[in-house]
């Protein structure tokens, strides 16, 4: 990938949180993931033996797993902290990197003070690869006291 990817967990533990995506070719799916930088920790065979769930990680706590099936575009979207990486670096290895069909888009600055970059697969998942504009968080943290609800840091 490049020099921006950080090094990535390869360990099996308990996932606090997961995506699954729909994809309608799984082995498709699985390399187009791996262009723009998770790799495949494991394959899970179906009774049938072809595979059944592809689990993918990009950093610690940063999972999906494909599984077939129809996919419906817009379906799902799932967004990673990308804190410390190079976003512009990251989107133009990324587009390199792209398979056809599949959209990478930014960076682009948000109202609520990160920049994102988004990655559309070939099925119509997408991840959406944010991180805080470094420059702007004492803006960010005042615009913050301007939040409703019981939140630790409000004040």
């Amino acid at each position: 990938m490049s020099d921006t990817t950080p090094a990535i967990d390869r360990t099996i533990y308990p996932m606090p949180m997961f995506a699954n995506f729909l994809v309608r070719d799984i082995a498709a799916a699985t390399a187009f993931y791996e262009s723009v930088g998770f790799v495949a920790l494991a394959t899970i065979a179906g009774p049938d033996g072809t595979p059944a769930v592809v689990h993918l990680r990009r950093m610690k706590y940063q999972d999906l797993l494909l599984v077939p099936g129809e996919t419906a575009t817009g379906s799902t979207t799932v967004s990673f902290s990308a804190g410390g990486e190079d976003l512009a670096a990251l989107a133009k290895a990324l587009r390199e990197n792209a398979f056809p069909n599949a959209a990478i888009t930014g960076p682009a600055d948000t109202p609520w003070f990160t920049s994102d970059v988004t990655i559309d697969d070939p099925d119509g998942n997408r991840i959406i690869l944010t991180a805080p504009r470094e420059a702007e968080l004492d803006q960010a943290k005042e615009w913050a006291k301007t939040f409703e609800g019981d939140w630790v840091g409000k004040n």
